[in-house]
């Protein structure tokens, strides 16, 4: 077994975030990196096209210079996580160019805090919620069983994280009993009209039923509210 998937095999139940936070940072440290983060990735309806910050060993000030400089939405880096499930492996140079005379803002501050060289290893998953994890630091020399390593870490990580979320949406669950019913109808693509025939409800009150619950998650329609709900695990 490898020494990513130890740090993960050691946290005890039931999960929680900080140990996997934790086990990030460790990893990064394993094999070489300073900087170690799990970041989410944007989905394809977003129009930001934007990492976040989901956590790891970055210290405040460089994660807010790395949203400072643009970083967190380098279209070169942010496209490619969208559009390739594979490791992307990357260095300075490679990212700016080796000819530039005078860095630009981004890349002197990456230079600056040694983040020149490192592996992004994205994870998509069956719903919308998708990320990577970001190591970096020193040019570290990476063979390529220790990207291999590092990616399934990535998987086995984004799955217990998904598990921690998944578990806390439930019991933080914002929807009414008949706000679920109505969206687990409507979610097997039945009409309004349909949900109330089969709730014994008006098609008035299950649209309104529908409207709260769009309202109470800030989606943009009903099939928004759906695909939320589902993902968040407030249908389960």
């Amino acid at each position: 077994m490898s020494a990513a998937l130890e740090a993960l095999i050691r946290i005890e139940e039931p999960w929680c975030e900080e140990p996997l936070a934790e086990a990030v940072g460790e990893v990064a440290a394993r094999y070489g990196f300073s900087h170690g983060a799990a970041l989410s990735l944007p989905s394809t309806d977003d129009v930001g096209l934007a990492t976040r910050l989901i956590h790891g060993n970055w210290t405040p000030g460089f994660a807010r210079g790395y949203e400072a400089h643009g970083l967190h939405k380098f279209k070169i880096v942010v496209g490619t996580l969208r559009t390739d499930p594979m490791p992307f492996v990357w260095d300075i140079e490679t990212l700016y160019g080796s000819d530039e005379p005078d860095p630009s803002p981004a890349a002197r501050f990456l230079l600056q805090e040694g983040y020149l060289a490192g592996v992004l290893l994205p994870v998509h998953a069956m719903t919308s919620f998708n990320g990577a994890l970001s190591f970096a630091g020193q040019k570290p020399n990476l063979s390529r069983q220790a990207i291999a390593e590092l990616h399934r870490f990535a998987f086995v990580y984004f799955s217990m994280l998904a598990a921690v979320r998944f578990e806390e949406n439930q019991r933080n669950n914002p929807l009414s009993g008949r706000e679920r019913d109505c969206l687990k109808l409507a979610m097997l693509g039945k009409t309004s009209s349909e949900i109330g025939l089969i709730l014994s409800l008006s098609e008035y009150t299950v649209s309104q039923y529908l409207t709260a619950a769009q309202r109470k998650m800030n989606a943009a329609n009903r099939t928004h509210a759906v695909a939320m709900a589902a993902q968040l695990g407030y249908l389960s």
